[in-house]
C-alpha cells in the first residue's frame, strides 16, 4: 500500500515539472498558427489594397494632407474616393484580424499608401509603381507573450507594390475623375457630398 501512495506522489511531482513545459509547447503551437494566419490575412489585405490603388491611385498631395497641421476644414482622409476604394478593398477579406475582435485594432488605421519613385511617377508612361504597406501590431491569444515580456505582441509589416493601370478615371462622374488633389478639387468633384 505504501508503494501506491509513493507512486501517486511521484506522479504529482513529475506532473509539476512537466506541466509548465507542456503548456509552453501547446501555447507556442497555438501562437505560431495564429501568427501564420495573421500574416496571411494582412498580406491578402495589402494585396487587395495594392490592386485597388493600381486602378484608382490617390494623389500624393491628398495623402500628405493627413499630416498637415492644421488640416484643411472638412478634410477627412477617407473622403477621397480613391483612398476610400483602397481602404475598402483592404477590408474586404478581413476575418477576425482588424475587426476589433480580440482587442485588435482596425487594419485601416495602419495603412500607408506611397509612390516609392516619388509622386511624379503617378502617370501611365512610367506606370508608377504604387505601394500599399500595412504595419500592424498583432497581439497574442495566450499568456505566452506575457511570459516572454512581449505584452504588446509583435508588429507585422507587409508591403505590396503594383504598377499603375489607370489614373482614377471614372466615367460615371461629372468631371470624369474620382481622385482629388486637395480640398478645393474635392469640393468640385463632390458638389453635394453626403456626410
Amino acid at each position: 500500500m505504501r508503494h501506491s501512495g509513493q507512486a501517486r506522489g511521484q506522479s504529482i511531482v513529475e506532473m509539476a515539472f512537466i506541466l509548465p513545459i507542456l503548456l509552453v509547447v501547446i501555447f507556442g503551437i497555438i501562437e505560431f498558427g495564429w501568427l501564420i494566419f495573421a500574416y496571411s490575412t494582412i498580406s491578402q489585405a495589402a494585396r487587395n489594397g495594392a490592386e485597388a490603388a493600381a486602378q484608382l491611385p490617390p494623389y500624393q498631395s491628398w495623402i500628405d494632407l493627413q499630416y498637415a497641421s492644421p488640416r484643411p476644414e472638412g478634410y477627412a482622409y477617407r473622403n477621397d474616393d480613391c483612398i476610400n476604394a483602397v481602404l475598402s478593398a483592404i477590408e474586404t477579406d478581413l476575418t477576425i484580424i482588424g475587426t476589433g475582435a480580440n482587442d485588435q485594432e482596425p487594419v485601416t488605421n495602419y495603412v500607408s499608401i506611397s509612390y516609392p519613385q516619388g509622386p511624379g511617377s503617378r502617370n501611365l508612361d512610367s506606370r508608377g509603381p504604387i505601394e500599399v504597406t500595412i504595419t500592424y501590431p498583432v497581439r497574442g491569444l495566450t499568456p505566452l507573450w506575457s511570459l516572454l515580456g512581449m505584452d504588446d505582441g509583435i508588429t507585422m509589416r507587409v508591403t505590396q507594390r503594383r504598377s499603375l493601370e489607370n489614373l482614377g478615371r471614372d466615367p460615371t462622374r461629372t468631371k470624369g475623375v474620382a481622385c482629388a488633389r486637395d480640398m478645393n478639387e474635392w469640393k468640385i468633384l463632390n458638389p453635394t457630398p453626403t456626410p
